[in-house]
């Protein structure tokens, strides 16, 4: 971001927030400090615990973005950017939730916001963020992050961009859309269960027929479906069991109190899911193409049913549906985590 790009935001962000100010009458009384609170707390505050309303009339609800740099209003410090943006992600909900990727750490919290006349831009608040505390691998900006969120104060979309300006010019961050979702590899053991108990003939008397090459791997993916601020897990299967020349095998998870419990089990898919804004029944519709065996390539979408998603509409496939890519990537074999069978 350039001198005059900065320049112009701190501009339109300051005079965005005084005049919600007046017309709110919320201004502050001068020399009052800045309230501050544990940004690491569980316990929401009271100006965001009923932000749904609020969120549902902004036009940043139901929007994922990634971070693509922290930008310092010091031109001698200039820009901190991520190296690998894939891995700080934030997912703004409609009920008012927010959910953070930070590196190898997470953040749930809540989020309000005020759009402006021409709603382009206004005020933005992040309530308390609650996430994970593991130490990631440096460089990492999810300290900061979390650190700074509760001096956010103005929102500005330009250009296809989120602008989240600090209080007091203490700086921007910069974020893009975010359309694809990535796999991810690292083991849950509690889902390896859950896909066990799903796979009955997954077994080590089968799989070793086969030797090695029988052993099969998976891939999954979390994605809220259903707006209760908890993620449904999609996983994908990988191995000569579990694939053919359609695709292979998905399955749909749903967390529960001691695991995971089974939603839907597709026998053949192709990768990326396509997750659409729009639902049935309160959930999102899913999509993905279809092809092999001889049948012309298309996409399937998926409704649900009250139960279970069932196949809906088909629809062409020399354009993609718009939505959400869920465990997307250049996928291979040897990308999956290795599942053991069972006994």
């Amino acid at each position: 971001m350039n001198r005059n790009v900065r320049g112009m935001l701190r501009v339109w962000m300051a005079a965005t927030l005084v005049s919600l100010a007046v017309l709110t009458g919320c201004v502050a009384p001068a020399g009052k400090a800045a309230p501050t609170h544990d940004t690491q707390t569980t316990a929401p505050d009271r100006n965001v615990r009923e932000t749904s309303a609020v969120a549902l009339r902004s036009p940043l609800s139901d929007t994922e973005w990634r971070l693509i740099e922290i930008q310092s209003m010091d031109d001698s410090i200039g820009a901190t950017r991520p190296d690998d943006p894939s891995l700080y992600t934030m997912s703004l909900k409609g009920d008012g939730t927010v959910a953070m990727r930070l590196n190898c750490n997470r953040a749930m919290g809540s989020w309000s916001a005020d759009a402006g006349p021409e709603r382009s831009g206004g005020s933005f608040r992040f309530g308390p963020l609650a996430g994970t505390r593991a130490l990631c691998p440096p460089p990492s900006l999810d300290e900061r992050v979390v650190a700074d969120s509760e001096y956010v104060r103005s929102y500005l979309l330009k250009n296809g961009r989120l602008y989240l300006s600090l209080m007091a010019d203490g700086g921007i961050y910069a974020w893009e859309p975010h359309p694809d979702v990535p796999f991810l590899t690292e083991p849950d053991k509690d889902l390896e269960e859950a896909i066990r108990r799903a796979s009955p003939d997954y077994t080590k008397g089968v799989v070793d027929v086969e030797g090695s090459i029988g052993r099969g791997r998976y891939v999954y993916g979390r994605v809220d479906l259903n707006g209760d601020g908890r993620d449904e897990v999609f996983v994908y299967l990988l191995g000569s069991i579990f694939c053919g020349t359609g695709g292979c095998n998905l399955m749909l998870f749903t967390a529960t109190g001691n695991g995971y419990s089974l939603i839907n089990e597709f026998t053949t898919a192709r990768l990326p899911i396509i997750v659409s804004a729009e639902k049935t029944k309160g959930w999102k519709n899913i999509i993905w193409m279809k092809s092999g065996g001889g049948v012309p390539p298309f996409y399937l979408s998926h409704t649900f049913n009250g139960k279970r998603y069932v196949e809906g509409s088909s629809l062409p496939a020399d354009k993609a549906p718009e939505g959400m890519r869920y465990l997307a990537g250049e996928l291979t074999f040897e990308k999956g985590i290795p599942l053991e069978p069972r006994n």
